[in-house]
């Protein structure tokens, strides 16, 4: 896990974010049990490809299933940005693998999301060469999680030449065509479409809607109240509408076309629809605990360097991604 995710080892003063729960209408969402998860993936590869909340959400559930047995990190590949690759195995009698791929555009890409020294992004939409196509058929659980990085300034690459851009004004290039939402939508039919086409393995394929930031507008992003709040929104406080909403609908859209287009009867594709649910938690984010003992018994200065309002906490909010996760593998 993280540091910046550790927000109770962090010095978070609250913890209510801790105790609050989502419930679903009309059905009753249980805790993961990790004892009956292992159960049920025994023997399995599950791996999450996309970007840090998916690599949040599989290092929450690394962290739930240690509790009942402990795993071993038998491949890590990190670089200045983060986990790229990383692999824990639970060893017998379980034999269960959890793997994060970072692929935050799904398909190619090279710039700010490979290195934080390169401050621009360039995405080639028809390259599916991404280390995760290489494990498809070894993946028995996949969960694919991105949306945060598509309105970076970018250019776009289809068939060997320029796209259009986002954000790129300095670029003699028009803008793309349905701008960053519409490259979302592409980048996610086009890698559903390679799943369909390429797995020659049974999988259950999770595609997570976008889980929105909470940065709070009367403050700039780097204010120590940015994201402050200490409890959820009421549900007529919270709407999902705009890009987060259109960002939805691409993935229910596309999935269900990869559904009218499986290839195999093994083949199940899932959405794991988190936007309504993570847009009422801006209680659950970092803001500014991201160190171990931030600011333990300082004054927190109005300005700071580095306020995390996008990801969340753990234990937190994303624990509930799993919940519905493990429903999901229960059913397969």
């Amino acid at each position: 896990m993280r540091q910046a995710q550790k927000c109770v080892v962090n010095g978070k003063p609250d913890n209510g974010y801790l105790h609050w729960r989502w419930q679903p209408a009309g059905c009753n969402l249980s805790a993961l049990d990790p004892a009956e998860f292992l159960h049920a993936v025994r023997g399995k590869h599950l791996a999450f490809v996309g970007d840090s909340i998916a690599r949040t959400q599989a290092e929450s559930l690394v962290c739930l299933l240690s509790t009942f047995s402990r795993p071993e990190t038998v491949h890590q590949y990190e670089e200045r940005l983060g986990r790229k690759f990383w692999r824990w195995v639970f060893p017998a009698p379980h034999n269960v693998n959890v793997s994060t791929y970072w692929s935050p555009f799904l398909v190619r890409a090279e710039g700010t999301s490979a290195h934080y020294a390169m401050t621009q992004e360039t995405v080639i939409l028809d390259a599916l060469t991404e280390p995760w196509t290489a494990d498809l058929d070894a993946m028995d659980v996949m969960v694919i999680s991105v949306g945060h990085w598509f309105p970076h300034p970018a250019v776009y690459y289809d068939d060997g030449v320029i796209s259009g851009v986002v954000s790129r004004p300095e670029v003699n290039q028009t803008d793309i065509g349905g701008g960053y939402l519409g490259v979302h939508r592409t980048a996610m039919r086009r890698t559903l479409e390679y799943v369909n086409a390429k797995s020659t393995t049974d999988k259950l394929v999770v595609v997570a809607t976008i889980s929105p930031a909470h940065f709070d507008a009367r403050y700039g992003q780097n204010h120590r109240d940015a994201c402050s709040r200490q409890k959820p929104y009421e549900e007529w406080e919270a709407e999902v509408s705009g890009a987060e909403a259109e960002m939805r609908k691409a993935v229910l859209d596309e999935a269900a076309a990869a559904v009218a287009q499986r290839r195999r009867s093994g083949l199940r594709f899932e959405v794991l629809d988190v936007t309504r649910l993570a847009s009422m938690r801006p209680d659950g984010h970092p803001g500014i605990y991201i160190f171990r003992n931030a600011f333990a018994g300082r004054q927190v200065p109005e300005t700071v360097a580095n306020v995390d309002c996008r990801h969340w906490c753990a234990p937190g909010p994303v624990d509930t991604f799993n919940d519905i996760l493990m429903k999901m593998v229960a059913a397969a």
